[in-house]
């Protein structure tokens, strides 16, 4: 019974590598929340720029004819996803392999 207590307290002892192998699976999602607050950060600026780009128009311009340009450009006007701009960690499948990970221990 000792024996058994013994082999099952030095199976679940905390090893340098089991360790770390939860701060990989803590970090790992550590970086996925700082890139996706890097893409929100973005979605912020890019916002903002448009309308600071739409209120000086308004002011040189005036409204009438910043509206009539919008009228005019609406069909051509497709919004610009920025390019090559994705989640690093999402590409390589992160929760997958937090999972399976997991699933492993």
């Amino acid at each position: 019974m000792w024996r058994l207590l013994a082999s099952l307290i030095a199976h679940q002892a905390p090893t340098p590598e089991k360790q770390a192998e939860r701060e990989v699976k803590d970090l790992r999602m550590d970086l996925f929340q700082a890139e996706q607050q890097v893409m929100h950060a973005q979605i912020r600026v890019d916002y903002y720029r448009a309308r600071l780009a739409f209120i000086e128009d308004v002011a040189r311009n005036g409204i009438e004819q910043v509206s009539d340009q919008r009228k005019g450009c609406r069909e051509e006007r497709e919004y610009a996803v920025r390019p090559g701009f994705k989640l690093q960690t999402a590409q390589s499948n992160l929760f997958e392999r937090i999972i399976g990970a997991g699933q492993k221990g």
